[in-house]
């Protein structure tokens, strides 16, 4: 073998040998980080027969490859979140700095069946439906965010099939309002219809010591027009309602918390799901919007409070429960008193107390003839009683008789329901109000009482709660019925009397602390009121009609 033929085959051990590190140079190989099982890649959605991983994770990445975990501290003065690379942004962490927990823990709306929120769908060109499930990449540098003096941005990227998909969360001072904008690059090269979904899984993490009570107002929502979707979760079956037009927001509530995505421009459609897991109602909804749009959303996380919901100005205030229709007007105006009252006498307690003898005051013209009505209705007992004698045998007779006794002593037999009838929206109103207003949950009054939002348990005994306030409402409205009662009644009536006071005791067991004890001192000044303060009617003087006038001569 001559000198040019081994210089041939050196210089090829020299190409072969450096050729790998030449290509590393100029075309590196991106290397996936390994990690613990909870960090994925995208996703593509379909069944698993047939499914090839080196179209996600193979030679030619279709995605970006997964990075590591990383999560960002947020601050602004009403909040501390924690924001995950995951999905490109979601929150594995919300906690209220103004609202305590019954165990005086900070309220937290998110767990571990929630905390895979806002993620991102769309349907492929190629049919495929593809989850951006995966750890994002975070632009720039960044550590803890604090939002408490200025407004803050954090951005997050990932891409696919070589095209960027960017999310980018501005955080605002001192507001529940956090704004989100979600960029495409060329979208219309690899999403089908230019259309994809902006999800929040698993509804809201529980905040109340009641959880039975709570669950019941766990609720998901689209607001499509003017029409409303609100699918209910039931057990071992997933609920589900969608259409398609514009959307005006999607949101899932709890009491008295709530997360809504609200577009800069309507969405096109949406979804809402309902589900049952391990005893707890969680929705689920899909905000389906164009990237013809603008891509920007406000996100509201924060709790149901009727002016800050209102402020902004998309009937978010639909998804609150205020009561019937005619009573909300009612509900309101109770709300704003007793909150003025409470910027003057910083306890609710003793605000309730004063509201009742207001309402009475307010009242105390009808209610004084509702007790003269009632004490003439007690005066002619014995003539109607003896008007039933009369007439035992003929039920019409004896009607006309007794309607033209009550024509003629004066008396209106419905005079004494009045003040009732007009009591019971407020009793309506109050329900509504304290059951589930935010304004008045936790508010303590003195000892026990501690949530006027919720019964005054002083002690449980085998499971069974003692609550006392209800006890003292059962006695004031018997002591109330007994002074308005006959002394002629008979045993039926007082039997009656006697199974609505056990029935109303039953039916406001549950019912929030505030609303019995407003009940409770409106009958204790019903009662002052009937036995000291109102007069006793004046004899109707009725003209004989044996004697007739003599005329003069």
């Amino acid at each position: 073998m001559d000198k040019k033929t081994l210089l041939a085959f050196g210089l090829i051990a020299v190409v072969l040998i450096l050729t790998p590190w030449y290509m590393d140079q100029v075309a590196p190989v991106q290397k996936i980080i390994a990690v613990d099982s909870t960090v994925t890649a995208p996703t593509v959605d379909q069944p698993k027969v047939g499914f090839n991983t080196s179209d996600v994770l193979g030679n030619s990445p279709r995605f970006l490859p997964s990075v590591i975990d990383q999560e960002y501290v947020v601050k602004n003065g009403l909040y501390t979140a924690k924001i995950s690379n995951k999905n490109g942004g979601s929150f594995s962490s919300f906690v209220f700095e103004n609202f305590l927990k019954y165990d005086s823990s900070l309220v937290n709306i998110i767990d571990r069946l929630n905390k895979n929120n806002l993620l991102i769908k769309f349907v492929s060109l190629d049919g495929d439906n593809v989850s951006l499930n995966n750890n994002w990449d975070i632009v720039g540098s960044y550590s803890n965010i604090d939002a408490g003096g200025k407004q803050k941005s954090i951005t997050f990227k990932t891409i696919y099939n070589n095209y960027v998909i960017k999310k980018r969360f501005t955080f605002y001072p001192n507001t529940y309002k956090i704004g989100l904008e979600v960029f495409f690059d060329q979208p219309d090269r690899f999403i089908s219809r230019s259309q994809y979904k902006l999800i929040w899984n698993g509804g809201l993490a529980p905040t109340e010591k009641n959880l039975k009570d709570d669950y019941t107002h766990f609720q998901g929502y689209a607001y499509l027009g003017d029409e409303l979707l609100d699918p209910s979760a039931k057990s071992g079956q997933t609920s589900e309602e969608k259409q398609t037009g514009n959307t005006n927001w999607t949101a899932t509530k709890t009491k008295y918390f709530i997360s809504a995505i609200i577009p800069e421009d309507a969405g096109v459609g949406a979804v809402v799901r309902g589900s049952v897991d391990e005893n707890r109602p969680l929705f689920t909804t899909e905000l389906r919007q164009t990237t013809f749009n603008s891509g920007r959303f406000d996100l509201y996380l924060g709790p149901l409070e009727y002016n800050r919901i209102r402020a902004l100005g998309i009937d978010l205030e639909k998804t609150m429960n205020l009561g019937w229709a005619i009573i909300r007007p009612l509900g309101r105006l109770v709300t704003w008193s007793l909150s003025k009252m409470y910027n003057m006498i910083p306890n609710y307690g003793v605000v309730i107390i004063i509201f009742a003898i207001l309402v009475k005051i307010i009242l105390n013209p009808l209610t004084k003839k509702s007790f003269q009505s009632n004490r003439r209705m007690q005066d002619v007992q014995p003539k109607i009683k003896k008007l039933k004698e009369k007439y035992k045998n003929d039920s019409q007779k004896f009607s006309r008789a007794q309607m033209e006794l009550f024509k003629q002593e004066g008396v209106n037999p419905m005079g004494g329901c009045l003040p009732m009838l007009l009591q019971m929206p407020i009793l309506i109103a109050f329900f509504s109000v304290f059951r589930s207003t935010i304004e008045f949950r936790g508010a303590p009054f003195f000892g026990w009482i501690t949530d006027l939002s919720a019964p005054d348990t002083l002690m449980t005994i085998a499971g069974f709660p003692i609550n006392i306030l209800p006890f003292f409402m059962g006695i004031t409205m018997f002591l109330q019925q007994k002074l308005m009662a006959s002394p002629s009644s008979g045993t039926q009536q007082k039997v009656s009397m006697y199974a609505m006071n056990v029935f109303f005791l039953f039916l406001f067991y549950s019912f929030p602390s505030g609303l019995n004890l407003y009940y409770s001192v409106f009958n204790l000044l019903s009662i002052v009121q009937q036995k000291y303060l109102t007069p006793a009617p004046a004899p109707v003087k009725k003209q004989s009609v044996a004697t007739k006038p003599q005329k003069k001569k």
